[in-house]
């Protein structure tokens, strides 16, 4: 295999990656609003650290080795200013600005369910019930099929 290839799988593999992230995190947030107790919500943040490394390396990788591929241009004669290149990375600044939101909403529960505070347990409940988290998750996931489609047709090459 050539440069351009090895380059490809690793973008390729970074983009699953990427996307086994999204679907843990959805998974969670979506079980995290039929939980009925502070014990099951913890559980729900023991799992979460493990899609950590997977969307934070996976969204810089995608982003590096999309743009080595641009630039090397491969059998296809890509180019860097090609106008769904451009859309991708726009998408990818998306996709990352909504995440960090929806990671630092995430974290805020967990550090509430953490404290274990008077009244904690039915705010946590409350605010993994509210639309505000699934939403944010729902336009990360969104934003992420966009990107997908984007890489996949080409729009304007």
């Amino acid at each position: 295999m050539d440069f351009y290839r090895w380059m490809l799988s690793f973008h390729l593999i970074a983009a699953f990656s990427v996307a086994a992230a999204l679907v843990l995190y959805s998974v969670l947030v979506f079980s995290g609003r039929r939980k009925k107790t502070l014990d099951e919500t913890r559980l729900l943040f023991r799992v979460a650290p493990v899609a950590t490394p997977l969307i934070g390396g996976g969204t810089a990788l995608v982003l590096i080795l999309g743009v080595i591929l641009a630039i090397n241009g491969g059998p296809q004669d890509f180019k860097l200013w090609n106008a769904w290149v451009i859309i991708g990375i726009v998408l990818w600044a998306l996709l990352g600005a909504i995440g960090q939101r929806t990671g630092a909403y995430y974290t805020a529960v967990q550090e509430l369910a953490e404290s274990g505070g008077e009244g904690a347990e039915q705010e946590v409940l409350a605010r993994l019930r509210a639309p505000t988290g699934a939403l944010l998750n729902l336009a990360t996931v969104g934003i992420f099929v966009l990107l997908l489609l984007d890489m996949i047709f080409k729009p304007w090459h």
